[in-house]
Parts: C-alpha cells; sequence; structure tokens
C-alpha cells in the first residue's frame, strides 16, 4: 500500500526540516511526499530544495504567492497518488518512526475501515512544554462493540461504523488530523477537504468516514503537534468555532448512514462540543470548589479575618459570579449559532450515559468518602468528577 503525504507549507523555515525528517526516518518504505510551498517569504524553498535533492520520493512545487492553506492541500491532492493519504503540518512532526507501518498493518488487519489513527502528543508552540495527548477512544458502558489486535506489540482497535459515531458525538472518541491516514478513494466519495469548514476541514472528513466505514485506533503516541493562538485551528474565535462545528453536524446528518440515527445524537455532539470550547465542566466546577471554601469559613472566623484576606474572599465571590455569567453567555451563543445553521432540536434527553468515566469513578467516590470526614471542598469536588 503506498501512502501519499502530503504537506502544506507557508513560512515554517523554523520547522520544516523536523517535519520532513519525520517521514525520511520510517521504516516503511512505499510512500511519496508531495510538498507545496504556499508562497513562503522565509527560507522554506531553500530548505524544501535541499530534502528534495536529497530523496527522490519527495516532489516539490512552489506557489507564486500566498493562497491560503486549503488552495494548498488541494494542489498536494491533485498531484498525489497512492492509495492512502497522510495529512501532515508543516510546523508539527512525527515522533515514531514505525507510525506508517502500524498504519498499514492496522488497514491490512482490518480492511473495512476507511481510517487508522494514532496518539498525537501536543506541546505549547512558544516553549514545547507538554500540554498532553489528543487521540482518544473511551468505550461506552453499555458494551464494547470494538474488535481488539495487536501489532509489533502495540494494541489497536477496530470500531466499527455505528459505535463510531456514538463515541464521536460525545467526544470520547477524537481523530486528531495529524496522526490518521485515510483510503484515498473513500476519502474522494466525500469530497475531500470542504474548505467552507475551515480548520474543522479535516475533523469532518475522518470522523465521518468512521461514522460511515470503521476506523481503527492504534494505541501509542506517533507524532507531535504545536499548539498556540496562532496556528490555524487555534486562531479561531468563537463565532468561528461554534458555526463551523454546526456545519459539520450539518454535513454529518446528509451522510448516507448504514444504520440509523435520531436527535439524541446530535443534542448531545452540541453539548459535548460547547464544553470542549468553554471547559464548562471544569469551570463549573472550579466555581463551585471556591464557593465551597468560602461557605465552609464560619462567619464570626471571617469577621476576625484581617481587612486583605476577607477582602479576598468576597472577591473570590463576586468573582465566581461574574465568571460564571460569562460562562453561561458563551454557552448561550453556542447554542444560538447551532440552533441557526444546523437547525433546532429538543434538549439533551435524560436516558443518554450519566455519570462518571469508568476510569474516574473510583477517583469521585474516594473524594465523596473522604468529604463526609473533612468537609464540603471534597465533597463538591468528588461531585464534580462525577459528573466529569
Amino acid at each position: 500500500m503506498k501512502i501519499a503525504v502530503i504537506l502544506a507549507n507557508y513560512n515554517h523555515a523554523a520547522f520544516i526540516a523536523q517535519a520532513l525528517e519525520g517521514v525520511l526516518s520510517q521504516t516503511y518504505q512505499n510512500w511519496q511526499l508531495w510538498v507545496v510551498d504556499d508562497g513562503s517569504t522565509d527560507d522554506s524553498w531553500a530548505i524544501i530544495e535541499h530534502y528534495r535533492d536529497r530523496d527522490s520520493r519527495i516532489i516539490a512545487e512552489k506557489l507564486p504567492h500566498n493562497r491560503g492553506a486549503h488552495a494548498a492541500v488541494r494542489r498536494c491532492l491533485e498531484l498525489c497518488s497512492g492509495e492512502l493519504v497522510c495529512l501532515l503540518a508543516a510546523d508539527d512532526y512525527i515522533s515514531n518512526p514505525r507510525y506508517f507501518e502500524l498504519v498499514v498493518a492496522a488497514l491490512q488487519r482490518f480492511p473495512q475501515a476507511a481510517v487508522a489513527y494514532a496518539r498525537t502528543a501536543v506541546i505549547a508552540g512558544d516553549d514545547g512544554r507538554p500540554l498532553g495527548l489528543m487521540g482518544s477512544y473511551i468505550p461506552g458502558r453499555r458494551g464494547h462493540a470494538w474488535v481488539e489486535a495487536s501489532a509489533m506489540g502495540i494494541p489497536m482497535r477496530f470500531i466499527p461504523p455505528q459505535e463510531a459515531l456514538t463515541r464521536f458525538v460525545s467526544h470520547h472518541m477524537v481523530i486528531p488530523g495529524f496522526s490518521a491516514i485515510a483510503k484515498r478513494a473513500s476519502m474522494a466519495e466525500l469530497g475531500d477537504f470542504d474548505e467552507a469548514l475551515g480548520p474543522q476541514s479535516d475533523y469532518f472528513l475522518f470522523h465521518a468516514l468512521a461514522a460511515l466505514h470503521g476506523t481503527v485506533f492504534i494505541d501509542t503516541p506517533v507524532a507531535v503537534m504545536r499548539m498556540s493562538k496562532s496556528t490555524y485551528s487555534g486562531s479561531a474565535n468563537d463565532e468561528d468555532y461554534f458555526r463551523r462545528h454546526a456545519l459539520v453536524e450539518e454535513k454529518l446528518r446528509t451522510l448516507p448512514l448504514p444504520y440509523e440515527t435520531d436527535e439524541r445524537l446530535w443534542a448531545q455532539f452540541r453539548k459535548a462540543t460547547i464544553n470542549c470550547r468553554t471547559a464548562e465542566a471544569s469551570q463549573r466546577g472550579l466555581f463551585e470548589m471556591v464557593r465551597g471554601y468560602c461557605g465552609s469559613v464560619p462567619p464570626d472566623q471571617l469577621e476576625m479575618f484581617p481587612s486583605e484576606p476577607a477582602a479576598f474572599v468576597n472577591s473570590l465571590q463576586k468573582g465566581c459570579a461574574r465568571l460564571e455569567t460569562a460562562l453561561n453567555d458563551q454557552i448561550e451563543r453556542g447554542r444560538q449559532i447551532f440552533n441557526e445553521v444546523a437547525g433546532p432540536i429538543a434538549a439533551l434527553p435524560s436516558d443518554l450515559e450519566s455519570g462518571p468515566r469508568p476510569w474516574l469513578k473510583p477517583v469521585a467516590e474516594f473524594f465523596l468518602t473522604a468529604g463526609r470526614v473533612l468537609g464540603n471542598p471534597l465533597t463538591n469536588f468528588g461531585n464534580w468528577l462525577w459528573k466529569a
């Protein structure tokens, strides 16, 4: 299986060599890399030329002026050939030299899948601080639908179409665009990348493929992504973010899915998307903890506080009220945009999964038990974990 690696670059001279080295380091050799430089004004092209001259599998083209990320990606797709497509970003890089080998093994083991994905380590764009991992699959508690296998000692799971959509709408399955490789023919059936979706174009494409054909989750980190406010995906404001995710929902609804869906799925998608943008659960948990602590100070003791700490307690309470109002406004605006773009739907039904994710349950129970002895703050934190 030949992998067509596509890489669009614009003024990433500081990072592109690392991106190219990540491809060259792969143990799986049946690949070609198409690089389109989108009119860079820095030293990017000189670096690209150096690597092109070094390996004949690298094909490069320089556009005369900047036309935008989607135009560069579209040009790469016009040029490339291969059964599989790997989309790279010039400021990120592949960290696992067996990435391509693992994906090919996964798609050979589960040929019905249209896409395979793994985890991506996320770092701060300015100083490289580790921020966590992206790419997940958390199974539902009403039964496991995946099929397990392994390759080279790495566990992998085939997630069938309906399970993929069900876990995606609750954000319990996330396919990072940078650590996903898809079948070219399946991508073409969906029209490849939809420019109207902006930074969510690959987000829609890979999750739509999973919802139609299933996906394989490879449970290991394979790449590193830099995150900052200046990146393509990180620069979106609330209006853009909610509008484009509403377009994602609208497009998902039109897919010829091989199973029935209902409004509960889309209500859950909206709730999970808004929570992801606003960190609603974490913010409300923080407000509850602060209020719980402030409320645990007996009034007579508060009267004995020096003026500065007493004022601080009062400011915390007022600050929580102000921030909670801002959070409520942000959430309401998100709901409005979803209703405008994708149409109004009923509120999230109460019979959907509730309670903590399986790995949070024992932690939540610990804090709830400790709270009975040590007081409200621990109880409040346990309740927040239970709802997370």
